[in-house]
């Protein structure tokens, strides 16, 4: 738990630390008399945080050094509050004249007074807890003598090894795992005599170690002829001398003793010439392996790698002599396992979650010995509702089985009080340690920096979806980034979010074409750990379904609402230091305490149709402001002072009735994300979308001249004032750009020229030109942009094009480009179809005018997902024989049956899905069904309409 303190309190701290220098330099009338306290402060919190750094790396901390943990955090959290209203008052006074000058300084002299006094007491507090370090023993403690290669322990052996519940199973108590046995053996069993890696991935409490244990032990591998079959466990914290000195006991001292019992003949190493073998060199010790194994036949097994750099020196010792020997590795990192399978020759096994019917059986067979619930039928709703939250984990089965079956009293009352208050059982009881233990040790090996940011997910409600963008976003508002050179926040914190994907810590629910997680969602059960972890460092505060305020401490800093009760217009600690706000869309009213809010670094009111105009006004006073999102709300105005929030970031007004900005927003000096437009999802993947052109926001000239930092400007409209394109072009640090048009011809000029200007930085660009019957503009003024943008890797181009601009063919980065009513004939195809690196092709309606599409052999060599929408004049759709080769997915509309038909999917050899949408002619969908029962990979049909899915078989 202090790995999550300190990197909640580091960042804090951090930031804190930048403020307090940048203020340090000023020299205004305001700063003078509080400098040295500032000083003071500033110095003793540099120190703190230096032996915050320190206590990381050791043991386990006791309570005193924990609390003592807690209370710098709170002063670092209490500094920033106090220094950032100190600085927006000091932002104030800038750039008045004389006399309104003096009025100020008159005005705010209370202000400075009552600022002093917070300090004096901050300074009283940072003194106070630095000397209660050393008056209750809070001291940095020697790590004890260690050889070459080791690292200090984190985690102290004072509880059951968790591991030990899965090497110890009966084989009798498991259902669900003869499938994933039967198949590692085949793969462990196959004729190859290269050495070969088996992988087992998956998040923790999946039974990879069970597995493993099983494959070991199952008679066709103990039949084989291997020499040695050990099972040999590989802790977080592993010491690689000490795993080769184990390795050596287990392979050659241990079956040389027996056979010496035994009165056979010794092996080639006698057991003498180990004696030193507690001194020797870590590489003197892999060679010694190396030797022994060099002439066998083996298979080993390694339970739980969390890192590469452990799979990189447990390989040392592994030697490849071409005797078909096997080694099994256990990971929750998909980074690891991608490291331990580099070769063609090795596999990579990824573990599913049990199915409903599977997860039932063994729920109740841990209970009532059984697969059913026995005669009691009113335990099936809340029995539904706790395999629910297990969600096919099989210890959280096992474990919660085991629980409720050693209560004496069965009832439903009973069971459902344990469902809803899982959290507290797992904090509390002891027959759910060892599923705590196996969970927390995912978060227990984040590093530090990544802590902070996994705690962050405690926010979201059971089963939420979390969309990337988003969260990524919110991590920098909040302060959990750190830069690092070359990347900007956005890429680090992207790095942040794959980590957690390849550490198999939440799960992908939407993964885009380009293998991409778009949104993942965390575990019932992990998500009861984290809440837990989160209320005691007082991370965040929740409001949740039953009403209940969760809150332990008096300063809340994070609050997040679940709920729609009436409890949600009061809470049990102070909101004034609330820095981030996060509400349901169950919301029915905004609570009460909403505008004492005033310290909000993050405010998040997604999907409230509870907010209006009239109560949104109090923002403007929320200085601090960084994220704003109102998205898929009913506000239709924003307050005029919107500009007053100097600090604002991302401005998310997308889905909603926000036609235009204040005047004011031109002060949005920081503002790097604007996202307006509303975008309709066609089908489950939401790979197929649709934008409604009239959901733009209106641009007016001024408007954009001061955003110098905006990397996000989508979807905006220009009307008729070609100085707004003009200001575009000045944007030199804008990634994505999407553009509506209202057809004005005078308009291209500008475009052209700001486009020109940012070739160097655009990557998405998207321009949509709006159907008006004044206006028939068209896309071809594109041909004539002199410095064309050719390093975007997305591209959406809607409107007239008589043929594709020629600077098209040179997009070497391309990766994704969508067309709809451009008209475009079958020489385009032939353009497209030579970009190097496309992955994803969307055809839309009125993008194609020929009566048939042909994908030419050689071309689309990269493309995994194609999308044709109801080409108007389409009669066939043909793939040659060598086209598309790597196409996985390819989603269908059609209006009509084309008069030829689909032909060539045989050609599609690495075709998985075909996706029919909206209106279904069943006639072709059947005989599409048909055609694939030949196909190699059995290709699933499906039918989506309105996210109504069926399966054709």
């Amino acid at each position: 738990m202090e790995g999550a303190i300190f990197s909640v309190t580091e960042g804090t701290v951090r930031s804190l630390l930048c403020k307090l220098g940048s203020l340090l330099s000023q020299e205004t009338w305001f700063v003078q008399g509080i400098h040295g306290d500032i000083q003071y402060i500033k110095d003793e919190l540099e120190s703190m945080n230096a032996f915050l750094r320190n206590l990381t790396v050791l043991e386990d901390h006791d309570n005193q050094v924990r609390i003592w943990m807690k209370q710098v955090r709170e002063i670092a959290y209490d500094a920033e509050d106090c220094i950032d209203q100190f600085t927006h008052h000091l932002g104030e006074s800038s750039g008045i004249g004389f006399l309104h000058r003096f009025i100020y300084i008159i005005g705010k002299l209370g202000c400075r007074r009552r600022i002093a006094m917070q300090l004096q007491q901050l300074k009283a507090r940072a003194q106070d807890v630095s000397d209660r370090r050393s008056r209750y023993g809070v001291v940095l403690k020697k790590p004890a003598l260690q050889g070459a290669g080791t690292r200090p322990t984190k985690h102290a052996s004072r509880h059951l090894d968790p591991q030990l519940h899965a090497l110890f199973t009966e084989e009798a108590q498991l259902v669900g795992i003869d499938g994933p046995r039967d198949e590692l053996v085949r793969l462990l069993m196959e004729e190859e005599p290269r050495q070969r890696v088996l992988a087992i991935i998956g998040f923790g409490g999946l039974g990879k170690t069970t597995l493993a244990r099983m494959v070991s032990e199952n008679p066709m591998v103990k039949g084989a002829d291997f020499q040695c079959c050990p099972l040999f466990i590989v802790s977080q914290t592993f010491n690689i001398r000490t795993l080769f000195q184990y390795m050596i006991r287990e392979l050659i001292l241990r079956p040389n003793k027996a056979m010496a019992v035994a009165g056979g003949k010794h092996d080639y190493i006698m057991e003498g010439s180990f004696d030193k073998m507690e001194r020797w060199e870590v590489e003197v010790l892999a060679d010694k392996l190396r030797q022994y194994l060099q002439d066998k036949r083996y298979i080993v097994i390694f339970d739980d790698i969390w890192t590469i750099s452990a799979w990189e020196s447990i390989k040392c010792a592994l030697p490849d002599n071409n005797k078909g020997s096997r080694i099994i590795v256990t990971t929750r990192n998909e980074d690891v396992a991608n490291t331990c399978c580099s070769r063609p020759q090795d596999k990579i096994y990824k573990m599913q979650r049990l199915p409903d019917a599977i997860s039932r059986e063994l729920f109740f067979k841990r209970i009532f010995g059984c697969a059913g619930t026995s005669s009691n039928n009113e335990l099936e709703e809340v029995s539904n509702s706790i395999l629910k939250k297990c969600g096919g984990l099989p210890l959280a089965i096992v474990s919660i089985g085991s629980l409720l079956a050693s209560k004496t009293n069965r009832t439903k009352d009973e069971w459902q009080k344990i469902c809803d208050n899982l959290g507290s059982e797992l904090d509390t009881n002891p027959t759910l340690e060892v599923a705590k233990q196996v969970l927390t040790l995912s978060y227990n090996d984040l590093p530090y920096h990544l802590k902070a940011c996994f705690l962050y997910l405690s926010i979201f409600p059971e089963n939420y979806v979390i969309r990337r963008g988003p969260l990524v976003r919110r991590w920098i508002a909040e302060g959990f980034v750190s830069q690092r050179h070359g990347l900007s926040m956005e890429e680090v914190a992207e790095s942040y979010f794959n980590e957690f994907v390849a550490r198999s810590i939440v799960q992908p629910v939407r993964t885009d074409w380009n293998g991409k997680v778009r949104s993942c969602r965390v575990h019932d059960i992990m998500l009861e750990v984290i809440i837990s972890k989160s209320l005691d460092e007082n991370f965040a505060s929740l409001l949740c379904n039953n009403g209940d305020t969760l809150v332990s401490h008096d300063k809340i800093r994070r609050l997040s609402i679940h709920s729609s009760h009436s409890l949600v217009q009061r809470t049990r600690g102070s909101v004034s230091h609330v820095r981030s706000f996060t509400m349901s869309p169950s919301v029915e009213e905004v609570p009460m305490f909403f505008p004492q809010m005033r310290l909000l670094r993050l405010l998040d009111m997604q999907g409230s149709s509870c907010l209006s105009n009239k109560t949104l006004k109090c923002i403007c006073k929320f200085s601090q402001l960084k994220y704003l999102t109102l998205r898929k709300t009913n506000v239709s105005k924003l307050p005029r002072e919107l500009g007053n929030l100097k600090h604002l970031e991302t401005l998310d007004i997308r889905a909603t009735l926000i036609k235009k900005l204040p005047a004011s927003a031109s002060n949005l000096v920081c503002l790097k994300h604007l996202l307006v437009g509303h975008k309709v999802q066609l089908t489950r993947t939401t790979g197929v979308k649709y934008f409604r052109p009239d959901s733009g926001l209106v641009m007016t000239s001024g408007m954009l001249k001061n955003m110098m930092d905006l990397r996000s400007l989508a979807h905006v409209e220009v009307k008729e004032q070609s100085s707004v394109l003009r200001e575009i072009g000045q944007l030199h640090k804008l990634r994505k750009l999407n553009v509506l048009f209202r057809g004005v011809e005078e308009n291209w000029e500008a475009f052209r020229e700001s486009l020109g200007k940012l070739t160097g930085c655009l990557r998405s660009l998207s321009i949509h030109i709006r159907k008006e019957k004044e206006h028939n503009s068209s896309l071809d003024s594109l041909s004539f942009i002199e410095s064309p943008p050719l390093f975007i890797t997305a591209l959406n181009l809607t409107g007239k094009l008589t043929k594709l601009p020629p600077w098209i063919s040179s997009l070497r980065n391309v990766i994704k480009v969508t067309l709809r009513n451009t008209g475009l004939h079958a020489e385009a195809i032939g353009i497209l179809g030579n970009l190097p690196n496309l992955l994803c092709l969307k055809l839309y309606r009125w993008s194609y005018a020929d009566d048939r599409i042909t994908f030419p052999r050689g071309k689309f060599m990269r493309v995994n997902l194609l999308i044709i929408d109801n080409l108007e004049s389409i009669e066939k759709v043909h793939f040659e024989e060598g086209s598309v080769p790597d196409l996985e997915r390819l989603t269908l509309s059609f209006q009509r049956e084309p008069k030829d038909g689909i032909s060539g999917l045989e050609n599609l050899l690495k075709l998985k899905e075909i996706e029919f949408f909206g209106h279904i002619i069943l006639s072709l969908v059947t005989k599409v069904a048909s055609c694939m029962k030949a196909h190699p990979n059995h290709p699933r049909v499906i039918g989506d309409k309105w996210n109504i899915v069926t399966e054709y078989t």
